[in-house]
C-alpha cells in the first residue's frame, strides 16, 4: 500500500510540473503572438457606422452595396504546439480582411480549437488572440459560435466564451448576447436598411 502511495503522489508531482512547464510556456507564447498580431494593424476606414434599433439591435444604413466577408472555421489552438499553425491562420484572416475591405465581417465558428495537441485546454487564448486582430483590422465583425469553440474539457464553457465577445469595450465587435428568451449563446441580427427604413 505504500508503495502504491508513494507511486501516487510521485505521478501527481510529474503531472503538476508539467502543468507549470505548460502554463508559463503558454503564457510567453500567447505574449508572442500578441505581438505578431499587432504587425497586422489596420488604419480605420472611412466605414458605414452601424446604430441600434429600438430593439437593440445593430443595423447599417446604405443604399449603395454592403460587402459581407464570411469566414469559418479559423482553429486557432493558442498554445505552444500550434504556434506555426496559428500564424498561418492569423496570416490568411488579415490578408482576406485587408484584400476584400468589406463592410461588415461574419465568421461562423470555430474559432478556436484548443485541444491537447496544441498545448493547452486554455479557449481564452485562441478567443483572445482573435478578438485582437479583428479589432486591429479596423473592420465591423462578429461572431456566432461553433462546436469546437467551447470543448467539454476547455477552460471556458459556451457562456464565459459568449462573455468575451460581448464586451463593450470593444470598439468593432458588433456581438451581442442572445435576448432573453432566447436559448444559445449569441444569438443576434444585424439588419441592413435603404434611408428609407427598409430593410434590404
Amino acid at each position: 500500500m505504500e508503495k502504491i502511495l508513494i507511486s501516487l503522489l510521485i505521478f501527481a508531482i510529474i503531472i503538476g510540473l508539467a502543468c507549470g512547464v505548460f502554463y508559463v510556456l503558454n503564457e510567453k507564447n500567447y505574449d508572442n503572438m500578441i505581438e505578431y498580431i499587432d504587425t497586422f494593424k489596420v488604419e480605420a476606414k472611412n466605414q458605414l457606422a452601424p446604430q441600434k434599433d429600438e430593439y437593440g439591435n445593430w443595423y447599417f444604413t446604405t443604399d449603395e452595396d454592403f460587402k459581407v466577408l464570411h469566414l469559418t472555421d479559423v482553429h486557432l489552438g493558442g498554445g505552444c504546439g500550434n504556434v506555426e499553425k496559428d500564424k498561418k491562420a492569423i496570416k490568411a484572416v488579415a490578408s482576406m480582411v485587408m484584400a476584400e475591405d468589406p463592410d461588415l465581417v461574419i465568421i461562423t465558428g470555430d474559432i478556436s480549437f484548443a485541444i491537447p495537441t496544441t498545448g493547452t485546454i486554455n479557449n481564452g487564448y485562441a478567443h483572445k488572440m482573435f478578438i485582437r486582430l479583428m479589432e486591429n483590422l479596423g473592420v465591423y465583425w462578429t461572431i456566432t459560435l461553433g462546436n469546437h469553440d467551447n470543448e467539454p474539457y476547455n477552460y471556458y464553457n459556451r457562456e464565459e466564451v459568449a462573455n468575451i465577445y460581448a464586451d463593450e469595450s470593444l470598439e468593432r465587435c458588433l456581438f451581442m448576447n442572445s435576448p432573453e428568451g432566447v436559448s444559445g449563446e449569441g444569438n443576434h441580427v444585424i439588419n441592413v436598411t435603404n434611408t428609407n427604413g427598409e430593410i434590404t
